[in-house]
C-alpha cells in the first residue's frame, strides 16, 4: 500500500472512531458560557443576517451571494472556525459546479477550495476567471500563490510575470518575493521588499504588514534572529491578532526555546487550530501538563470534527500533533508524506524531515532533500535536518 493509501486508511479509522467516541457536551446549567466569540465577529452580524435573508429569497443574485460569501470567508479566517466556510459555500451553491460562473463567484469558489487544499480545482476556477477577465491582478496573485504552495515555482513565476503586465512592478515584486525566498535568492527577495517598502507606505499601506511579515519569515529562514524578531514585532504592533503572523512568530519563538512567551502570545487566540497547535506544544515543552492535556484534547476533537464534516485536517498540523504531542513518529510520518504530496512549503518539508529522523526512516526523506537541493532553498533548520539525515 502506498503512502497516500496509508493516509486514507488512517482517515477512515479516525472518522469511525470519532463517530463512536465523540459525545455532545451538556451544560450543567443554563448560565454556563460555552464559547465567547471575538468582538469583531459580533459587529455587523445583524446586517449579515439581513443580507442572508435577502439571499434566501433571491439565491441567484450574484452581488448578494458575493457579499455574503465574502463576509463569511473573513469571519472564518478571523475565528478559525470552519463552519463559516460552510456558510460561504452555501451562499455560492447555485454556481458551485458551473464552469460559466461569474468571475467574482469563481474567485470565491477557488478560495474555498484552496482552503480545503483542493489546489488543482482552485487553479481550474482561477483560470476560468482569468479567461473572462484577463487583466485581473488578484487572480494572477492567487495563481502565483497556489503554484508556490505546490512547489511549482516556474508556473508561479509565470503568473508573477503576468502580474507585472496587469498591476505594475511593485505588485510583481511582492508576488515574486516568496518564490525567490525558496529558490536560492532569499537575499534578493529581502532586498526587493525593502526597495518597495516606501512605495507600499504611500500607495498601499495595508501591504506594509505583508512586507514586514515576509521579511520576518525570510530573516528567520536565514538564521537572522534579531532581524526576524524586529519584523514580527513591527507587524504585531499594528495588528496583534493576525493569525498567520501569530503562527509564524510562535514557531520562531519555539525554535528559540521561548515557550512561556509563546503561551503569553497565543493564549487568547486558540479558537484557530493553527494557533492552538503551537500553544499546546509550548505548554507541553514548558511542563504545564494540565494545560497541555486540555489543549491536546481540543486538538484531537477538532481533527475528528473536520473528518465528520468531510474535510480532513491540515496534514502538517496533524503530523506535528502526532510527532510532538503523541510521540508517534511513524503515524506523523504517514501524515507528513501525504501532506507533502499536496503542498511543499518549507514548513511542510520540515515536518516530513523531522518525522523521518524520529521514525529512523531516512529513505522516505530523499524526495524532499532532492527537491530542496534542486531549488537551492536556504533555510537554517532544513539545512540542519538534512545534515542529520546524511549522517544516518
Amino acid at each position: 500500500m502506498g503512502i497516500r493509501g496509508i493516509g486514507l486508511c488512517l482517515s477512515v479509522f479516525l472518522a469511525a472512531a470519532a463517530i463512536i467516541a465523540v459525545e455532545p457536551y451538556v451544560p450543567k446549567d443554563d448560565d454556563e458560557v460555552l464559547e465567547t466569540l471575538p468582538r469583531d465577529l459580533l459587529s455587523g452580524r445583524d446586517e449579515l443576517d439581513t443580507l442572508r435573508r435577502q439571499l434566501s429569497k433571491d439565491p441567484r443574485n450574484v452581488e448578494l451571494a458575493v457579499n455574503v460569501a465574502s463576509r463569511y470567508l473573513q469571519m472564518g479566517k478571523s475565528a478559525g472556525d470552519p463552519r463559516f466556510y460552510g456558510y460561504a459555500q452555501a451562499a455560492l451553491r447555485p454556481w458551485w459546479d458551473a464552469a460559466s460562473a461569474p468571475p467574482a463567484i469563481l474567485k470565491l469558489r477557488a478560495k474555498l477550495k484552496e482552503r480545503d487544499h483542493r489546489y488543482d480545482e482552485a487553479l481550474k476556477d482561477l483560470k476560468l476567471a482569468l479567461a473572462q477577465v484577463p487583466q485581473d491582478a488578484q487572480v494572477c496573485m492567487e495563481l502565483a500563490n497556489i503554484y508556490w504552495v505546490q512547489g511549482k515555482y516556474a508556473e508561479a513565476q509565470d503568473a508573477c510575470d503576468r502580474l507585472r503586465e496587469t498591476a505594475g512592478t511593485a505588485a510583481a515584486i511582492m508576488g515574486s518575493a516568496p518564490i525567490l525566498a525558496v529558490t536560492g535568492k532569499a537575499e534578493q527577495a529581502y532586498a526587493s521588499l525593502t526597495h518597495i517598502l516606501p512605495i507600499a507606505r504611500e500607495q498601499s499601506p495595508s501591504a506594509v504588514q505583508w512586507i514586514y511579515t515576509m521579511q520576518a519569515d525570510i530573516s528567520a529562514a536565514l538564521g537572522r534572529v534579531e532581524q526576524a524578531e524586529q519584523h514580527y514585532r513591527q507587524v504585531l504592533a499594528v495588528d496583534s491578532s493576525d493569525n498567520y503572523v501569530l503562527r509564524s512568530y510562535a514557531d520562531f519563538l519555539l525554535d528559540q526555546g521561548r515557550e512561556e512567551e509563546v503561551l503569553a502570545l497565543l493564549r487568547d487566540y486558540t479558537s484557530d487550530t493553527g494557533i492552538l497547535l503551537p500553544a499546546t506544544i509550548a505548554a507541553h515543552r514548558a511542563g504545564q501538563r494540565a494545560l497541555a492535556a486540555e489543549w491536546r484534547t481540543q486538538l484531537k476533537s477538532r481533527f475528528e470534527e473536520n473528518r465528520l464534516r468531510g474535510n480532513p485536517p491540515h496534514g502538517r498540523f496533524e503530523a506535528r500533533y502526532e510527532l510532538e504531542l503523541m510521540n508517534d513518529p511513524k503515524r506523523a510520518l504517514a501524515f507528513a508524506q501525504d501532506n507533502w504530496q499536496q503542498q511543499k512549503q518549507p514548513a511542510d518539508s520540515r515536518i516530513l524531515l523531522e518525522a523521518a529522523i524520529a521514525a529512523k526512516d531516512s529513505a522516505v526523506a530523499r524526495e524532499v532533500l532532492e527537491f530542496l537541493e534542486k531549488h537551492g532553498t536556504q533555510h537554517v533548520v532544513l539545512e540542519r535536518l538534512a545534515k542529520q539525515l546524511e549522517r544516518k
